[in-house]
């Protein structure tokens, strides 16, 4: 556990000179990645092998050709879509992630850029685009899960265009039959669009998740994080999750949670649900947003 508290430590500072700005982006670097975790109030399932794992937590990452990807759409304004891959290899696992996001804003200045969801609802006449390419790479270490994950992270907005880089670092550990883990992500140099500095939303995110349950024709299961975003914030969120598998290699999931809006404008509840059969699985989670605003994300995984 020591390792999870000297992680913790050398998030502080970064955190905190963030948040001293009024911006951070991208904002592609703030939403769920993972269809399953945004069903459960944004709490990252952290039991399995989920090649989604390389946007939360690389200390996660596992899995033999686990494939995924997922698309989301804010009315007729904006698409987030995000593809990953995990792979054992040899006593490590590793993966690669590219997240995208495609928006418009009212003119070209980078003061106007999206730094919340809600925003992504609104059609503008500036075409914005963000782009995270991940890689990441995670081993057991004297039984604390360790890992890592490099990013290229690149923003356009109109004329004006950048790129850095950033890391994520993360632990997990076993605690009975629970999963913990700490992670902190978007660690690096910010990105300067025009005449306006852009610093990376630094958070970091405390969670656990418990395998599944039986309870009688039944398996429950739940989830629950807490992160502290870049300006400061506080958002916990947590949720479960009910599966029903009435012939083996068919199962029906349904899903809900609960979040506080990191930006105000969300509402907290979310739902989804799954079937997964064989190898293939769908997924499905939505989320309301202020003035009746709906957001559809589907994905499909192949293990």
């Amino acid at each position: 556990m020591g390792a999870l508290a000297l992680l913790a430590a050398c998030a502080i500072d970064p955190a905190d000179g963030r948040a001293q700005s009024p911006e951070h982006g991208p904002l592609v670097l703030e939403m769920p990645a993972s269809t399953r975790g945004l069903a459960l109030g944004g709490a990252f399932y952290m039991v399995g092998n989920d090649s989604d794992a390389v946007f939360h937590n690389p200390a996660l990452i596992g899995g033999n050709g686990v494939v995924g990807g997922a698309m989301q759409r804010f009315g007729t304004a904006s698409l987030l879509s995000t593809v990953s891959g995990a792979a054992d290899w040899s006593s490590a696992s590793v993966a690669v992630g590219v997240q995208t996001l495609g928006y418009g804003v009212p003119d070209r200045g980078a003061a106007v850029l999206s730094h919340d969801a809600q925003s992504l609802f609104t059609n503008g006449k500036t075409g914005t685009a963000e782009v995270a390419v991940s890689v990441g790479y995670a081993r057991e270490v004297r039984g604390i899960r360790a890992g890592i994950t490099g990013k290229l992270v690149d923003q356009r907005l109109g004329g004006h265009h950048d790129a850095t880089g950033a890391i994520d670092l993360g632990v997990a550990v076993g605690a009975g039959p629970a999963r913990l883990g700490l992670a902190v992500q978007n660690l690096g140099p910010g990105l300067t669009l025009g005449d306006v500095e852009v610093p990376l939303p630094v958070r970091v995110t405390a969670g656990g998740s418990t395998p599944a349950i039986p309870v009688g024709p039944l398996d429950l299961g739940w989830s629950a994080a807490v992160s502290r975003e870049a300006d400061g914030k506080v958002v916990p969120g947590a949720g479960i999750e009910v599966a029903y598998w009435p012939v083996r290699g068919r199962t029906f999931t349904a899903r809900v949670g609960v979040r506080r809006p990191p930006d105000g404008f969300g509402q907290p509840v979310t739902f989804g649900g799954a079937f997964n059969g064989d190898r293939l699985a769908i997924d499905y989670a939505w989320q309301r947003y202020d003035g009746g605003e709906t957001a559809h994300r589907f994905g499909l995984s192949w293990r």
